[in-house]
């Protein structure tokens, strides 16, 4: 009985590799086998949540790890009475108080852009353009969330959202960048960031 029941298995598994399709070299090219990714989501430090910006543009949403249920609305365009019609992308301060929402961006090379930036209070609700004049790139907050630096015409500025700070004043397009690399840097080390 036991060799009976080694050969019928043996016979199944026979079956089900005949009727697997076989491995060929355009099956492993044509991306049939890449890995999927989960984009668009940001944790909350500190917290189990994760924000997203809701599909058509309008909100950024915080969802629950654990649920996958939404918790809050953190930004919402029409809400805030922003000078927006949509927001493309947004960085959390590192406390969760506040916000750079995002819009008009305009590449510069592969990953690096410009945009309009504006800055967000999650609790009273308002919200500030980040800088005046040309858009700004790499927007980023301080440790603290007290201030963000970021580079407009090549050169870096410093703001705690109330008076903003040039802290360098040689750059100059193609020449002296301050605060980002130039296209050689960011194409081939895939970075966008000095």
């Amino acid at each position: 009985m036991k060799r009976f029941s080694i050969f019928v298995a043996t016979m199944m598994m026979a079956s089900v590799m005949q009727a697997a399709e076989k491995l060929d070299l355009k099956s492993i090219t044509s991306g049939a086998f890449s890995a999927s990714y989960v984009t668009g989501i940001n944790p909350i430090e500190g917290t189990d949540l994760y924000a997203s910006i809701s599909s058509d543009g309008k909100q950024v949403v915080s969802y629950s790890f654990k649920t996958g249920k939404q918790v809050a609305v953190l930004f919402d365009v029409e809400a805030a009475k922003a000078p927006m019609k949509s927001v493309e992308g947004y960085v959390m301060s590192p406390d969760g108080k506040k916000m750079l929402v995002f819009t008009k961006s305009k590449a510069v090379y592969r990953r690096s852009f410009k945009a309009e930036y504006f800055i967000y209070d999650i609790a009273r609700k308002t919200i500030k353009k980040l800088s005046e004049g040309e858009n700004q790139q790499v927007a980023t907050w301080s440790p603290d969330s007290r201030h963000i630096a970021f580079v407009k015409d090549n050169n870096i500025f410093v703001t705690d959202g109330e008076k903003e700070v040039q802290v360098t004043k040689d750059g100059k397009f193609n020449e002296v960048i301050n605060g980002i690399p130039d296209w050689v840097y960011e194409e081939e080390f895939a970075f966008n960031r000095a």
